[in-house]
This record gives C-alpha cells, structure tokens and sequence, in this order.
C-alpha cells in the first residue's frame, strides 16, 4: 500500500490522537490539516481505495458521561440538512472521531466572507440549518457551537450541519447540559450567567447566523466589539493574554445585555418581519425566544410572502420582480441613483431624485 507523504512526527496533537491518525491513514491518504477553528482537529484525506475526498474530526469526548452523545448515535442521524458520518468511534476515554465527506463549497462563512446574497438565500439557509437541527433536538441532542464556520455548503448550494465535536446529549429528566466554551461570541446570555445550555440556546445561534448571513455587523476580532474607554485600556494592557481576559470580559457583559446583534446594522433592504424574526431569536430571555426548530420555521413560512427577493449582484442591491430595481452609485456625484428594467433592459429611473439609501430602497419596497 501507497505509504501516506503526510508527516505525523511533527502533529502537535495528543499521542492517542496521533496513533489513531496513523492507523486510519491505511485505508484514508491524509494530505491536509486544517487551522480553522479551535474545537478539535480537522484533517482532509481520500479513501485509498475509491477515492472519496473525507474531512476526519477528531474531538474532545471528556466531561461528565451523562451527557456523552455516542458516536455511533451521532451516525445513526439520517438528514440532508446534517453531514452523513461515514465512520465514528471512540480514541479513548478522553477523545472520539468522526469522518465525514468532505465539501468542495466549503462553508458558510467563506460564503458569506465573499458577500452576502440576499433576503431569500438567508432564508433558505436559516430554514435548511433549522431542519437539521430538529434532527438532532429530535435525539434530545443539543449541537451548542451552531456558527457559520460549522455550517457546510453542499454541491446543490443546501446548508448542511457539518459539526459535532461540542455535541451533548440531554439526559433523561432535564432540558438542558453544561454550555460550551468555544465560540464566545455565538454564547447565548443563559449559558454567560448560569453555565448552562438547551434547545433555546441552539435557538440563539440560529438566529445569530441569520443575522450574519442577512449582512448584520458581527466582527470576529475582539478588540471591535469594545466600546472607546473599554479598546483604550485594552490597547494598554502589556500582555497579550491579560488583553484576551479582559476583552473577554467585555464581550460577555455584552452578550448578557443583548448587545450582539444589533438589528440596526443590517442593510435598509431587510424587512421588518425579517428584523422581529432575528429579534425574538436572540432574546435575552431563553424562554421567550422560539423554543423549537418548528416554531422557528413555522415564522419564516408565516412571512414568506412579506419578503422581496433582494439580492446583491456584483455589490449592487437588485430586487427582483415583474419590474426589477437595481440601485448604484455615482462616484463623481457621490450619491445613489436607481435603474429598473421591465423586461426589455436597464434604464435610469429618474423618479428617484437625491434621496438616501434608506429612502430609496422604502420606496421601491413600495412599488411592486
């Protein structure tokens, strides 16, 4: 058998995790590790035999074993929403590992780092995320780290859960399990204040995403969610990992107060439902937040026929319909104009006339 060129000597991962990497490299050729992320290690490889590109997470399986969720359960998950597990097993005692195919669109981050796509494609994905979730809430099992880093693309564009290395599983007679401590920024308030974490708190991130993928603010560098008096101590805090404590603390007291997402920075062509939607996921309080993948879903089919079809075509906003409205910018004039096409092409519609960009997009929203 072909000998793997992937050198396993200099892997700076637990000698458990290591050995197992050796073993499966047999039948799976290892040629990359990924640095995204920090909970676990991602590898990327192809079965030897039939050539099936894979990704190989190997996970932190510890804690307390009431809330282990197996790997063969985690297996036994049949969604299209939710990555098919090739392989699943244990390491030992302290780490398990799943392998999954691997996605060539990669995930929804890259997605939405090349620019956001619309009202509809938001609510496309929000809505596949939201099926495979009910999968595993389904299994009284609680994902706890749903970002968009952990959501995949299919090759038909579908959203698909692609993690499971915080995965825990409710036990019997309680609704919620220790949170997690991975992705700060995605923490709900509940699991800030009591350590805890259930089905709202999958919730919670849900609705984190949608925002992000509708074009909300929502920075990953610490230092930009500080306000001025908390970023000017910060930039005198002499070492780097005293910095990391404190902007920590900072973003904490944030998420506790609701002040993540700000439904104010999302663009002028997001509509109010759209808005209350995000507003209600994110409460504050867990139990008023929607408190099941089907009422969540259940909202967004409600409000299907209040949302126009933006999108954003080579960074112009562009809402579809019998007449098609496009809005660009002049550069000399420094100001927005609009161009519509009912079919027969793009002319200026002149009817538009030193207006901003709030005011334009509310009175095309008024035009059908």
């Amino acid at each position: 058998m072909k000998k793997s060129n992937f050198n396993f000597d200099v892997l700076d991962v637990p000698d458990s995790i290591k050995n197992k990497l050796i073993e499966l490299s047999t039948s799976i050729e290892i040629n990359k590790r990924s640095r995204k992320g920090s909970n676990g290690w991602l590898f990327f490889g192809q079965n030897r035999i039939h050539k099936q590109k894979v990704a190989l997470k190997f996970y932190d399986w510890g804690g307390e074993p009431k809330y282990h969720a197996e790997p063969k359960n985690l297996a036994s998950i049949n969604s299209k929403n939710v990555i098919k597990i090739l392989d699943a097993s244990f390491v030992d005692g302290d780490y398990a590992y799943f392998l999954t195919p691997y996605c060539k669109k990669g995930d929804l981050d890259a997605e939405i780092c090349n620019g956001i796509k619309g009202n509809i494609r938001a609510v496309s994905v929000a809505r596949d995320i939201l099926s495979g979730l009910s999968h595993l809430h389904a299994e009284n099992l609680l994902h706890r780290d749903l970002k968009a880093q952990n959501i995949l693309i299919s090759d038909d564009s579908k959203a698909i859960i692609g993690d499971f290395g915080s995965v825990k599983k409710i036990p019997e007679g309680n609704s919620t399990v220790p949170g997690s401590g991975h992705s700060l920024i995605y923490t709900p308030p509940e699991s800030i204040s009591s350590g805890m974490f259930g089905v709202p708190g999958d919730l919670y991130q849900v609705g984190v995403v949608f925002f992000q993928i509708l074009g909300g603010k929502f920075p990953y560098e610490e230092s930009a969610w500080l306000n001025k008096l908390d970023l000017k101590r910060y930039r005198k805090i002499p070492d780097e990992i005293d910095r990391q404590i404190f902007a920590t603390e900072c973003i904490k007291k944030k998420i506790s107060r609701g002040q993540i997402v700000d439904t104010s920075t999302l663009p002028p062509w997001v509509c109010t439902p759209l808005r209350r939607t995000i507003s209600k996921a994110c409460n504050v309080q867990p139990q008023k937040r929607y408190q099941s993948c089907s009422e969540f879903l259940a909202r967004l089919n409600s409000i299907r026929d209040q949302i126009h079809d933006w999108k954003i075509i080579d960074g112009s906003p562009l809402r579809q319909g019998t007449c098609r409205y496009r809005i660009l910018f002049d550069n000399k004039k420094s100001q927005h104009y609009v161009q519509k096409d009912k079919g027969s092409g793009w002319r200026k519609d002149n009817s538009f006339k030193n207006l901003a960009l709030q005011e334009i997009v509310s009175e095309i929203e008024k035009r059908r």
